[in-house]
Order: C-alpha cells, then structure tokens, then sequence
C-alpha cells in the first residue's frame, strides 16, 4: 500500500469510532447535550450529524455569535435557515448570542488613535488562516501584494496589521467563551471544528476552535478525508453548492487544492524530506517547500501551553 492511501478512509467505521469515543467520554462525565459552534464550512455541518447521532437532536444547539459571524453579504453567504436545511435541528436550538457590545470595547481598545490605512504593503505573520487575513484586508489578498514572513512587525503598518490581526483573533476566543458560557449552565460539551490539514498547516487561531473546546472530532482526518466523511452522511447536496466551492486557503497559499495539500502532508509527516516528496510527486518544488514551511513553523501553535520539564 502507498503512503497515498491511507487518504482513503472506510467512512462508516471512522464514524462509529468517533461517536463511540464521545459517546463513552460523555458519559464518564454524565454530560448529557452538545455545542457546536456555527461556521459555513462542512466540519461544522458534520458535527452536528455526529453530535446528533450522540445525545439525540433535540440535545444539540447550533451557537450562532452576531458581530464575527453576522451576515455582510447575504448574497454569498448561506443564511441560517438554508444552513439548518442540512442540520435539521430544531429552530429553538438555534442560539444566536449577540457580542456586539464586547467587541465595541475591544475595537476601543486596539484602534482608538490609528489611522485606518497606510500605502505600503504589509508584512503578515507565518501561521495565520486565510479567513483571518481576507477579513483584515481583502483587497491586498486578492491583489496578492504581501509576502507572509516571521519577522517582527516594525513599520507603522506592519505594526497596524498585528493589531488588526489580534483583533480578529479576539472575536473567534470571545465565541469560545460564550460557547462553554452556554455548555457550563446546561450540562453540554463543545465541538471544534478544525481538521488535520488545518491543524498541521496552523490554519486555526491558538486558545480559539482548536484549544478551546472539549473535543475534536474531525481533527485526526486531512481535509480529503473529511470530505468522504460528508459523502457517507449523505452531505453531497452541500458538497455541490457555491458555499463550499468558494476557492480555501490551500488554493491561495500554496496553489494547490485541498487534496494536493494532503498529499504533501501526509508524506511529511511519513518522514519523507522535500526532496524525496518532489522526486515521487508531481508538485514544484516551492509548492513542497511552502507546505512543509507552514508545517514546521506553526508546530508552537499546537504544543500548547509551554510547561518546563525539571
């Protein structure tokens, strides 16, 4: 069998594991309902099928957090009601917690004083998603004008950019918070959403989706492998829509789609050196050396916290 694969997964069977593991984590706890936060990608949909398959429908609640996740172009955004078309949950499960408040105080915080723009270009941070970097500055990701590196912001711009970003960073924690806010006073768990392609890339927020949450299920399959979870769930409907074709940072980091990516990871984490990967492949070799890049330099945003050794 080639390393290649094992990106094919017997659907059915990793499913039954990943109820029976939360299922049996439930229980030792005697927790009796589930958290899932909202998000217009098929993790979060999936979540809800296996949460429902786990503690019954009427025990699952969609967190909808308005201010980060608030609509801005219903146009291009799938609305609640067309998202529940795939949840089927009940309406009164649908929790929407409105943030607007706090997030008035933290934008008071990092912006009061700065200048909106400057005119050169910015320098952004190695580990950051592409959702976090298009709601910080569309145009410049479209346009393609920065250069992701790890050097320390300097210029005024630079520096407004970090700014910008931990900002952004503060909305997905402050949904987190009022996550487990919503778990804790009704004896329910939280789901994250993030995969192994996005866990090993660093495409995350740290203390965010990945640390913050009381289990991950879908974070020991690659992105490929999420999508044929979907297809055993019956989820091609959604697979097919203008949702889920929209073009995901694989694309516009590394120039590959999402199957290409795991391709080069999974033979990364096989042990396989760049060259060898570029030898059996087909991929360039900057393609290779920018996944592997991102694969390296986010290892600290996933060894979390630091705790010395004695």
């Amino acid at each position: 069998m080639t390393i290649e694969a094992n990106l094919r997964i017997d659907a059915a069977t990793i499913k039954s594991k990943i109820i029976d593991f939360i299922r049996t984590k439930l229980n030792q706890r005697d927790i009796d309902g589930l958290i899932v936060m909202f998000s217009d990608c098929v993790e979060s949909i999936i979540n809800v099928h296996i949460a429902k398959e786990i503690v019954g429908y009427e025990n699952v609640k969609l967190l909808v957090t308005k201010g980060r996740f608030i609509y801005q172009a219903p146009k291009e955004r799938m609305s609640l009601k067309e998202i529940n078309y795939y949840l089927s949950l009940p309406e009164e499960n649908i929790v929407v917690l409105n943030m607007e408040g706090a997030l008035r105080e933290i934008r008071k915080l990092f912006y009061e004083g700065e200048p909106l723009f400057y005119d050169t270009s910015p320098v952004l941070n190695y580990n950051l998603s592409y959702f976090l970097l298009k709601s910080m500055a569309a145009t410049e990701i479209e346009e393609k004008t920065f250069i992701p590196q790890i050097e320390k912001p300097s210029s005024p711009r630079e520096i407004f950019i970090q700014k910008t970003i931990a900002y952004h960073k503060s909305q997905i924690r402050l949904g987190m918070l009022l996550a487990f806010l919503l778990a804790e006073t009704e004896n329910k768990s939280v789901f994250g959403s993030t995969n192994k392609t996005e866990r090993l890339l660093g495409f995350f927020t740290k203390f965010g989706t990945y640390h913050a949450c009381d289990f991950l299920p879908l974070a020991n399959l690659y992105r490929t492998q999420v999508i044929q979870l979907a297809e055993h769930l019956k989820l091609q409907e959604y697979l097919n829509t203008k949702e889920f074709k929209k073009p995901p940072a694989y694309d516009f980091f590394f120039g590959l789609n999402s199957e290409e990516v795991d391709r080069i990871l999974i033979r990364l984490e096989s042990g396989l050196s760049i060259q060898e990967i570029f030898q059996e492949t087909s991929f360039s070799l900057d393609a290779i050396e920018k996944v592997n890049f991102y694969y390296q330099a986010s290892n600290y945003t996933r060894l979390v916290p630091f705790i010395p050794r004695f």
